[in-house]
């Protein structure tokens, strides 16, 4: 406000006069009024208070009833919180972040990481046959069990129809079970990873594709391999498997087999003609005075492609057990035959005079005589041959005698 003679402003509005000439301010304009319940809630001033002091604690009890009228709205203003949507999944939690909610992809993921870990040269291996089919079996699985989800990404669709049957994932449990013991011929940490991812694979597959009125299990009869002559076979690749845990020959620590021409440590032909050595034992790991150190045993799962013959009698076995009235190619009666051959010219590749060779060779035999019959189509056991039509019947004959010298 400004002094209407001087033009000079008041410090305070309340002033009457001025404080530079002493001239008489204008009247101040009549203060708004406040409301009644504000005022009826304040304190009482005391009198000897000024009018100006007052007002002026009027104006700042409002600004902190004010303050606290805000604070206690804006707990009452925040967001709700975001609830996470849910997808609808009922399953295990465990399963829940799988692709496909599936137990049988988390079993292709272990037996996939054991592929990845038997690189390392302190782990066993699955040999380059065993890696290359079960890749081509983990795919055709998970790209089988997305599908069935409804969630299947693009790269589904290029994976060929022909490996969405059924049978590929029935196929493909047989054959890790069958590698499974493949790995049993060397313990460590990769057995039972392997073995977990085969246990989760084997137990869904079970239930969804082998067992059932409608699973492939409809088309075998396994009970039938223990009827002759097919139990022959049975033993016969019994026999084989066990052999392939049996010494095999001698090897050098690098893993290559032993020449026939490394002298025995220690021995009297370990020298020259002309010099006469004392025969002495020595250790066989005795690098220093010894030139066959390091040789050690090895079995017939350290041969190359040991994982052959036993698919090729795996496959045989399962052929066997096929109910007479499936269909099947003509060509299949020969595929016994075949097993035969393939696991004969691997045994003879690696052939020594160990007792593994022998076994093995001698199962081999027992096999081979269920193949020939086989080929011949004399491999049904008795109980389910069909009956024979005798064109002869003797019964039949004197029941009509009487009948033909009547007529005559």
């Amino acid at each position: 406000m400004q002094c209407p003679e001087c033009g000079e402003s008041a410090a305070d509005v309340r002033l009457s006069y001025c404080e530079n000439c002493g001239a008489k301010m204008p009247a101040r304009p009549a203060a708004a009024p406040r409301p009644s319940s504000a005022r009826g809630n304040r304190p009482s001033r005391p009198a000897s208070e000024p009018a100006y002091a007052s007002e002026l604690m009027d104006e700042e009890e409002e600004i902190r009833q004010q303050g606290r009228a805000s604070s206690s709205r804006a707990p009452a203003a925040a967001p709700p919180p975001k609830v996470e949507e849910d997808d609808g999944y009922t399953g295990p939690r465990w399963l829940k972040d799988v692709p496909g909610h599936s137990q049988s992809v988390l079993g292709a993921g272990l037996v996939v990481f054991s592929l990845v870990l038997s690189i390392l040269p302190f782990f066993p291996n699955v040999g380059v046959l065993g890696t290359l089919l079960t890749l081509v079996g983990a795919v055709a699985l998970v790209a089988r069990e997305l599908r069935r989800d409804g969630n299947a990404p693009g790269w589904v669709d290029s994976v060929p129809l022909v490996l969405m049957r059924p049978e590929v994932p029935a196929v493909f449990t047989l054959l890790l079970l069958a590698l499974t013991v493949r790995l049993l011929s060397g313990f460590n940490l990769l057995v039972p990873l392997w073995a977990a991812g085969t246990v989760l694979i084997a137990l869904e597959q079970t239930r969804l594709v082998i067992a059932g009125p409608d699973g492939v299990s409809r088309h075998l009869d396994v009970r039938s391999l223990v009827g002759f002559p097919r139990v022959v076979a049975l033993a016969g690749v019994a026999m084989c498997v066990v052999a392939l845990f049996l010494p095999w020959g001698k090897m050098t620590a690098d893993g290559s087999p032993l020449p026939s021409n490394v002298p025995v440590p220690g021995s009297a032909r370990a020298g020259p003609p002309e010099l006469r050595v004392i025969p002495t034992h020595r250790p066989s790991d005795d690098s220093l005075y010894s030139q066959g150190g390091g040789i050690q045993t090895r079995s017939g799962w350290d041969l190359p492609m040991s994982e052959l013959p036993e698919l090729a009698l795996l496959a045989l076995l399962v052929i066997a057990a096929l109910r007479p009235e499936v269909e099947r190619p003509a060509f299949l009666r020969w595929v016994p035959v075949g097993a035969v051959s393939v696991s004969l010219l691997w045994a003879l590749m690696g052939v020594r005079l160990a007792v593994g060779p022998l076994a093995f060779l001698l199962g081999l035999g027992a096999v081979g005589f269920y193949a020939v019959r086989h080929a011949l189509g004399r491999d049904e056991p008795d109980g389910l041959l069909p009956p024979e039509d005798d064109p002869y019947d003797p019964d039949q004959d004197l029941e009509t005698e009487p009948d033909s010298g009547s007529r005559r």
